[in-house]
């Protein structure tokens, strides 16, 4: 039981005030006290504290004074000499780091009266008024101060930390006497209080401890009726907390399951997944005429997910009497329902292997502990378990691991690894990078489960968060179904649409269709359409699929047919189908915000085709990087130096580039060296030489002088960049990112949205780029129409005129361009480019 002020064991229900023994502690609460005495008498303080003597005490604390002081008393923040030495004189030996092993011995040791009295003080001297004790909230302010003083590492601090929990604020809340409340709910109502300014409830982190599970189930129904009205970070922490203990939170759970806030709707069902599924569905199935869509959208995943769901949905369908369903809710009830027979049927079962299992001990050794865990780790389970997946053939092992566990939704946890925000692989959500690689590890959970596939297709871009990347899940799915030993007959119908439609999706559609008989008729038949549009469309889809497979007598239509007449210009629309799917998908997402058809194809009309490096750094090379300088024995220094002091940054080959690959009036052979010394001041230097092919080159001696930017000596660039040797760029596509112009807003009204947009179309590569538009750095403009001011010192005047000839966009904090005029280009006077580098110091 806890102790009274003199160490007696005391009733909870009735707190001693007996006086305290003045040693270690009276001796504790001096020191913590002693900033007092800048501006108070402090004896009477100190009596009060220790004593329970008259709260009249308190009645100076509440005059204007420093605040200095207030946080000198509670803990936390650094001081200077300045502001010790006058406590100190008052106070001899006192310091800050004397005060802080004062307040771990008050709040290791102090009995709850003592605490409760401190706490008074401490909310006293926030200047509040007297009546403010009436309301409790000093409760939080002593927690507040405690957490803070719980914040290293000693062995103290631990000590403290584990008494720091609820049991104990229901103490020091009794022998406080807060008013109209029991002490469960005081101590609740505090964890649960986000004062104004905070920006994170440190005080959240007292529901994290075994003995707070216990507690919460203890005070089930106190508990509800405080998290019902808490911040939206106070009840996402609640239902986290609940899964330990599930059963006695089931009501608080199933509400907060239906929450406004979705992070708090994933937590609420993350807990209610330990419970049996019948009594989830008990729960879940009342919400299915009242939830608001995305609610009700989390609550039929759920119910899909558990034995007995969908009949219970059909049973709310076929429910007779009662008011009818709207139309809205009653075609997202038959939905899941229909999706959920996509597990039993029609069509042929896909064959599945057995689940293969990690062979790495230590991974078998996670899957043996970590599931036990996952209760208390709510819906982002398993930290970092993506770099464990490259050792995890199959990953029906963790949902095993999950399901012996008793989670009862494991297939679809497991599955969320894919576009969940916290399971990260290089800083990417993995299922915006899955490679057909990656793929072999997903596919069997999806052949068991064709109505995550199904319920995946329909996602298009699904972004959890603002500042998400976008993860394009029909992609990803596709990518996955094409791993299937066959095309799944239950989606065939879907697949077949897909592979027939005009977007990106088709190609990969019909990698997944293979050679599916039915499929295959359904395109032949689609050949002989007649009259519409639309019927024209899917016959010029079908003529593309079926003459790719060699069927003979058809012709497919032309390259980037799918985008219509005159959208693309001719020079990107020859680019190969997977470059053209980054176009499809800026559009689909640039219609899906709204902005008008019109508009999006007057923007794609900008689309231009470039070389650059691919995420995975594969491709042709095109060049390399770095040195030894290779020129001509008679080629002077850049700028007429009598040393050569810029310094080579790459070297370009064009006999490697393909006709088309850029809309740039390039050489047909030779190479360009580009060059800069990517200082900052006054601004970068360099520029650039053509050797035509076949002249003789030695290397020539270099005299850099310069600091670069990030790097430091020129060498040390150099060295990097000749670490990474060849240069290899692939097809590419590109968009304006770069702020537009009044002149291009008149043309382009929506062309901030559009830029934005098409900004966020990312694989990760692009680092190198060889032609196209420029990338944006933090909207300092357009390098290329910057190169034709008078300042810039070359070419013509007119920014039509320029063109972007190369840039790297990998320099730390900052991009180098290359830019030229068109005209100058088409004559090799590779002697008027420009180099510019937007930073950011």
């Amino acid at each position: 039981m806890p102790q009274d002020e003199t160490g007696n064991t005391e009733d909870t229900q009735t707190p001693s005030t007996a006086p305290a023994d003045p040693g270690a502690l009276g001796s504790a609460v001096r020191v913590c006290l002693a900033p007092l005495a800048l501006e108070h008498p402090c004896e009477g303080v100190v009596e009060y504290v220790l004593r329970g003597t008259g709260p009249e005490a308190l009645a100076p604390l509440y005059a204007p004074g420093s605040p200095k002081v207030a946080k000198m008393v509670a803990g936390g923040g650094v001081w200077a000499a300045a502001d010790v030495s006058p406590v100190a004189d008052v106070h001899p030996g006192w310091s800050p780091d004397a005060a802080d092993a004062a307040r771990l011995t008050v709040y290791g040791d102090a009995p709850a009266g003592i605490l409760a009295r401190f706490g008074h003080v401490l909310d006293a001297l926030t200047h509040a008024e007297p009546g403010r004790l009436g309301s409790g909230a000093w409760l939080a302010t002593l927690t507040d101060s405690a957490l803070t003083a719980v914040r290293s590492r000693s062995e103290a601090s631990q000590r403290v930390g584990a008494r720091w929990g609820l049991d104990l604020l229901s103490e020091i809340a009794l022998a406080g006497e807060v008013p109209g409340r029991t002490p469960a709910h005081a101590a609740l109502a505090t964890v649960l209080d986000q004062r104004p300014g905070e920006h994170w409830n440190s005080r959240l982190h007292l529901l994290g401890t075994g003995a707070a599970e216990t507690f919460l189930a203890r005070h089930a129904d106190v508990l509800a009726e405080v998290a019902i009205t808490a911040g939206s970070a106070e009840r996402k922490s609640v239902a986290l907390r609940c899964a330990g203990i599930p059963e006695p939170h089931a009501a608080l759970l199933a509400a907060l399951a239906v929450d406004e806030d979705r992070f708090v709707r994933a937590e609420a069902l993350a807990a209610l997944g330990w419970l049996a599924p019948g009594r989830q569905v008990e729960l879940l199935v009342p919400h299915l005429r009242t939830a608001g869509p995305e609610e009700l959208a989390a609550v039929l995943r759920r119910l899909a997910d558990i034995e007995g769901g969908d009949a219970a949905i059909e049973d709310v369908l076929n429910a007779p009497g009662g008011e009818p369903l709207d139309a809205e809710r009653a075609q997202a009830l038959r939905r899941t329902v229909e999706r959920a027979s996509l597990t039993r049927g029609p069509g042929p079962v896909v064959p599945v292997p057995p689940v293969n299992r990690p062979t790495d001990a230590d991974v078998l050794a996670e899957l043996g502990s970590r599931p036990a865990a996952a209760r208390r780790e709510g819906s982002y389970f398993w930290p970092r378990i993506e770099e464990r997946l490259p050792l995890i053939p199959d990953v029906r092992a963790v949902r095993d691991a999950l399901r012996e566990a008793g989670m009862t939704d494991a297939d679809r946890r497991v599955a969320s690894l894919l576009t969940n925000r916290n399971a990260v692989g290089r800083n990417r959500l993995l299922g915006a990078v899955l490679t057909p690689e990656d793929a072999e590890r997903w596919w069997p959970l999806f052949a068991e489960r064709l109505d995550l596939a199904d319920e995946y297709l329909d996602g298009g871009y699904r972004k959890g968060d603002a500042d998400d990347e976008t993860v394009d899940t029909t992609d990803m799915t596709l990518t996955i179904l094409a791993r299937f030993p066959v095309a799944p007959g239950p989606l065939r119908a879907r697949l077949t649409a897909l592979a027939l439609g005009t977007s990106r999706h088709r190609l990969t559609a019909r990698r997944v269709l293979r050679d599916d008989a039915e499929a295959l008729a359904a395109a032949r038949v689609a050949l002989n359409g007649t009259g519409t549009t639309a019927e024209a469309t899917v016959r010029a889809s079908a003529a593309e699929w079926l003459a790719g497979l060699g069927e003979p007598d058809l012709q497919a239509p032309p390259p980037g047919w799918e985008f219509g007449e005159d959208v693309l210009s001719p020079a990107t629309r020859v680019l190969p189908a997977p470059t053209l799917w980054w176009l499809d998908r800026f559009k689909e997402e640039a219609l899906g915000q709204g902005v008008p058809a019109p508009d999006v194809d007057r923007w794609l009309g900008l689309a231009r085709p470039m070389l650059r490096t691919a995420p995975d750094g594969g491709g042709p090379v095109r060049g390399r990087l770095g040195g030894p300088l290779m020129l001509p024995p008679d080629v002077p220094a850049l700028g007429g130096a009598s040393a050569w002091d810029e310094q080579l940054i790459v070297t370009l080959d064009f006999a490697t580039v393909p006709e088309g690959a850029t809309d740039l009036p390039l050489p047909p052979d030779g190479k360009v060296l580009l060059f800069a010394n990517a200082d900052l001041e006054p601004e970068p230097e360099g520029g650039a030489v053509y050797v035509p092919a076949g002249a003789p080159v030695e290397e020539r001696e270099v005299s850099l002088n310069h600091y670069v930017y990030e790097y430091g000596t020129p060498e040390k660039l150099d060295a990097d960049l000749r670490r990474t040797g060849d240069l290899r760029l692939v097809p590419g596509v590109s968009l304006p990112t770069t702020p537009p112009e009044d002149e291009m807003l008149a043309r382009h009204p929506h062309a901030e949205a559009l830029r934005e947009i098409w900004s966020e179309q990312t694989d990760g590569g692009g680092e190198w780029q060889l032609g196209g538009h420029a990338d944006n750095f933090d909207d300092y403009g357009d390098p290329v129409a910057a190169s034709a001011y008078a300042e810039a010192g070359k070419g013509p005047a007119d920014p039509a005129d320029w063109v972007l000839l190369a840039q790297w966009a990998g320099f730390p904090m900052a991009i180098l361009y290359w830019t030229i005029p068109r005209q100058d280009l088409a004559a090799g006077r590779f002697d008027r480019v420009v180099v510019q580098m937007h930073s950011n110091p």
